[in-house]
């Protein structure tokens, strides 16, 4: 009776302790996405929340807007009527990937069990990837989610047939596309998997992923052919960018990195319980399609920006935590994840520390140090809606003209930054007198005026 009572203690315990695990993963990646919500916003955030502030019938899809990146917009337009403070605005984002490392901790319980999907879920939530996107404004974070929650629900479907989960399939994984056109990308993992599937539920599979890809096609080919906004130019890849890609979407985790690839091989050996083929199908297309779509695009024009990598990330952490736990021995498995822990909590310790382009404090010393008869100069001429932001309108000039003109740079590097700024102040008319850093992409540098021509 005794040690009845005891074994049933100890189950209840057991099932509090996997009914806690998700919302243990969930807390985890809001928590460390959290501790730079107090940085500067960047110029590409500044952006996004200026566009989130336009009218509503300015952010119509194919009308007025972009579709691929729409449904973020919108959603952040809602939400900063609940508070714009900098860090109010990446509140969603925070939330995105908390709600995200959720959905990969069911999918991968799905899959396979419980302890893969906590093991995946807390890969996902201390990515070096996975922070720096909840941590600032952008359509990315959701991105992960809106794929991670409509693989969930492609794997649901797939085993239970019932036709709300497929329509449940259909709206997100179009929705998602529509939140950004990476989400394109994981369509295709679903429906390369299709084919694989059992064949009672392969026709409604079929029907349904069709439909979501015909529905995304036109988000697609919007952003395909639409005019790109990225920041910093693209160049054709070579194999060092492929490999700088690869590095940035596990983490910048090498050992995440050989993990995922160990997960494949097994996979495909057959070695991991529960391991069908259209599973081992979705997670290795879905891991792989994004950085072989952008290498394929880029035939036509530069395309590869680690930034359309993210969506692979769950996939990437699935594959890591069934890499992790097919390791012989416990002690082996323990020493791996230490490592594994260890190389993420560098990487976001340096984050944390670092401000990409503190536009606050730039604009905030700018101000500060004119004397009367100096101008502040803005280069390039898009980041002036950055520094507007934090002036106020009217504050900042594109062009030099006064006796001492501060210039705020926001750049690659610092060459690249002094470049910028001679092609406004044309030396030999000014010359440097100093440059202060604001974060590793924006400078304000001190031209003086010189009589010269």
């Amino acid at each position: 009776m005794i040690a009845t009572a005891s074994d049933a203690a100890a189950r209840e315990e057991r099932r509090l302790a996997w009914v806690v695990a998700p919302v243990a993963v969930g807390i985890l990646a809001a928590g460390l996405s959290a501790l730079s919500l107090t940085h500067s916003l960047g110029l590409s955030e500044i952006e996004e929340v200026l566009e989130a502030r336009r009218p509503w019938s300015q952010l119509v899809p194919f009308a007025h807007a972009d579709a691929s990146g729409s449904a973020f917009v919108a959603a952040l337009a809602g939400w900063l009527h609940v508070g714009s403070a900098d860090w109010a605005v990446r509140v969603p984002s925070v939330v995105a990937v908390a709600l995200a490392c959720v959905c990969v901790y069911f999918l991968a319980a799905r899959l396979f069990d419980r302890l893969v999907g906590l093991v995946a879920g807390a890969a996902l939530a201390t990515s070096q990837l996975t922070v720096d996107m909840g941590s600032r404004v952008g359509a990315l974070a959701l991105a992960i989610l809106a794929v991670s929650l409509a693989s969930w629900l492609f794997v649901v479907a797939a085993e239970s047939g019932r036709g709300l989960a497929w329509a449940s399939y259909t709206v997100v994984a179009v929705a998602a596309v529509f939140v950004h056109a990476s989400c394109a990308f994981v369509i295709v993992a679903h429906a390369a998997a299709t084919p694989w599937l059992p064949r009672v539920r392969t026709r409604a599979a079929a029907v349904c992923v069709a439909l979501a890809a015909v529905l995304a096609v036109p988000a697609v080919v919007q952003a395909l052919d639409g005019r790109r906004h990225l920041l910093d130019v693209l160049a054709q890849p070579d194999l060092a960018d492929v490999g700088r890609a690869v590095h940035v979407v596990t983490g910048r985790n090498v050992v995440v990195l050989a993990l995922a690839l160990c997960g494949v091989v097994l996979l495909a050996l057959g070695v991991v319980r529960g391991g069908e083929l259209w599973k081992i199908v979705l997670l290795a297309i879905w891991a792989a399609a994004p950085l072989v779509g952008v290498l394929l695009l880029s035939i036509a024009r530069p395309s590869l920006d680690a930034r359309y990598l993210a969506v692979s990330a769950p996939a990437l952490a699935v594959l890591a935590a069934v890499g992790l736990l097919q390791l012989p021995r416990r002690e082996l498995v323990a020493a791996v994840a230490v490592a594994a822990l260890a190389v993420s909590g560098v990487r976001i310790a340096q984050d944390v520390r670092s401000t990409p382009e503190d536009w606050s404090g730039a604009v905030t010393y700018a101000l500060a140090t004119r004397e009367p008869g100096d101008r502040v100069v803005v280069a390039p001429a898009r980041a002036l809606a950055a520094f507007s932001y934090y002036a106020g309108k009217n504050r900042g000039s594109r062009t030099a003209g006064g006796q001492t003109d501060l210039v705020v740079v926001r750049a690659d590097t610092q060459e690249d930054a002094l470049e910028a700024a001679r092609g406004t102040v044309r030396p030999p008319a000014y010359a440097l007198l100093d440059v202060r850093p604001f974060g590793r992409n924006l400078w304000v540098q001190r031209w003086e005026r010189t009589g010269l021509r």
